[in-house]
């Protein structure tokens, strides 16, 4: 008979939790006890780049377990949506669903620490994957085609999709970069007044995270995209704040290049609606970009707009 898997998980604190997360040794006994319930052969663990939930690579699999803290059962109900969608949507490159479940169930106190069983998808993240200036266009023109695909994709119907995260985020957006320290104060005085009012009302499925962590490349070629507990249904303009900033590191030309390739529509308020979610952005995307450049130096957000945003 097989063993049970070892008791429920629980963290005091954040601290305690984070520290956690990158310890194979504990999570060992959690990731076996899910391969066995799915007749899968036991493998060695092996640890990707860290993020919010527990995610390991095991042989040809990834098990990703999600705790109750950092919006947990959001993120998990969010990315089983999706993968479950783009099962009929091969063309957007994403790990395939291979079972999903609860770790534990109704009988046990506490958390019942749900979880995804994923393929291995083969390749580099972005960040790692030392791609030529010439192979980082061709990912950025295939990125392109791919997130189209996913914006054209029907916009569930399921109440769950119906939040309206935007608006949330705006309404905490000059506190948050407040509380950031980004941006030089006189910038983040103007935010209130820079935000487009009323937000735009086109709302498509959303990746809402295109970092350089979740972009998945062989040379010259998009393998993957990874990670989709943060989708959502919002304004496709969301979707440039992390890829521009951080996947393309700003680099205008690589912005060009995926957005003619998605075929971008024209917008005159493209610059000032790009900026717009990139500051209300649930994430403190403007990092590097504080680190890379004199924003105290910059007198207007639109300025910046035009600086960060504007054609090369």
């Amino acid at each position: 008979m097989p063993p049970d898997p070892p008791p429920v998980p629980a963290f005091e604190t954040p601290e305690a939790y984070a520290a956690c997360l990158e310890d194979v040794a504990f999570w060992a006994p959690y990731v076996a006890a899910i391969l066995r319930r799915h007749g899968l052969p036991p493998a060695p663990l092996e640890i990707g780049r860290v993020g919010s939930f527990p995610t390991f690579l095991a042989g040809r699999s990834v098990v990703k377990l999600f705790g109750d803290r950092l919006d947990g059962a959001i993120c998990y109900q969010s990315e089983l949506a999706v993968l479950r969608l783009l099962r009929d949507h091969p063309a957007i490159p994403a790990p395939t669903l291979l079972a999903d479940g609860a770790l534990f169930g109704e009988a046990s106190a506490g958390w019942p620490w749900p979880y995804l069983l994923m393929t291995r998808v083969p390749g580099a993240c972005w960040s790692d994957a030392a791609l030529t200036r010439a192979e980082q266009e061709a990912v950025a023109r295939q990125l392109g085609a791919a997130i189209g695909d996913l914006h054209a994709v029907p916009v569930p119907t399921d109440t769950f999709w119906q939040r309206d995260w935007i608006a949330e985020w705006r309404a905490t957006c000059v506190e948050r970069q407040r509380r950031w320290q980004l941006l030089p104060p006189h910038l983040i005085d103007q935010i209130e007044a820079y935000l487009l009012v009323p937000p735009d009302a086109d709302r498509r499925l959303l990746h809402a995270d295109l970092h350089d962590h979740h972009v998945f490349v062989q040379p010259g070629r998009l393998v993957s995209i990874v990670d989709w507990g943060d989708a959502i249904v919002a304004d496709p303009y969301y979707d440039l704040a992390a890829l521009h900033l951080l996947t393309f590191n700003a680099d205008r030309r690589l912005l060009a290049a995926f957005l003619d390739s998605y075929g971008w529509p024209s917008d005159p308020d493209f610059v000032r609606r790009a900026l717009s979610m990139a500051l209300l952005y649930q994430f403190d995307v403007l990092h590097r970009l504080a680190q890379s450049r004199d924003l105290a130096a910059i007198p207007t957000l639109d300025a910046l707009a035009d600086l960060v945003w504007g054609r090369p």
